[in-house]
């Protein structure tokens, strides 16, 4: 009797024992497998926030609207490089330019520079520079280059007055109405041809480039 009673609170323990593992087992299993899908959950977003591509707008470029130097001047309108330059051979313009390097210097009879000048070796003085030989007196330079009109009249352009005779004076068109000489008052200065004594004793001009 005794032996029997203790075989069935054997058999009931462990009918208890296998049903406690039993559920052990099934809450293990369940644990697992949430976190597996919790895991699975956050390995899948962060697997999104990697992926994830941001595009963003293009950029349109803008078309190039600024011109070259070159390309504006096709426009029509000259280069303002200096005021003597208005349609005129840069060599007469040289000519002019030049010749103001002499300002100053003291006019003596029959001078041909570079210290001192009268007026036909001032002008030949400062065309010899450019390769040019005038006459020296200022009635044999007259003959020189062509003919020019008064209202033509170019920088470089040599004129000529009736000063101490027949074209006895000559002097360098520099524009502007105005042209530098030898004057035999005292020095290379500029002089307006509109002045009265130069206005009424002016005899024309010749271009010789």
């Amino acid at each position: 009797m005794i032996s029997k009673r203790k075989i069935l609170t054997k058999a009931v323990a462990i009918t208890v024992v296998c049903a406690a593992v039993a559920m052990v087992g099934a809450e293990s299993i369940s644990a697992d497998t949430s976190a597996k899908t919790k895991q699975g959950v956050v390995l899948k977003t962060s697997e999104l926030k990697v992926n994830k591509v941001i595009v963003s707008p293009k950029k349109v470029e803008e078309p190039n609207t600024v011109q070259s130097s070159r390309s504006s001047n096709t426009t029509g309108k000259k280069n303002t490089n200096s005021s003597i330059n208005r349609g005129v051979n840069k060599s007469s313009s040289q000519v002019a330019n030049y010749a103001c390097n002499f300002l100053g210097r003291p006019y003596v009879y029959g001078a041909n520079g570079p210290n001192a000048f009268d007026c036909s070796g001032f002008t030949s003085y400062v065309y010899r520079h450019f390769g040019v030989s005038l006459p020296r007196t200022a009635k044999s330079q007259f003959s020189a280059g062509s003919a020019v009109s008064r209202d033509n009249l170019a920088p470089g352009d040599l004129v000529f007055f009736n000063t101490v005779g027949y074209l006895g004076h000559v002097g360098l068109y520099i524009g502007g109405g105005d042209f530098i000489h030898a004057a035999s008052s005292g020095m290379v200065k500029i002089s307006s041809l509109s002045e009265g004594y130069y206005r009424t004793r002016y005899a024309g001009a010749r271009r010789v480039f």
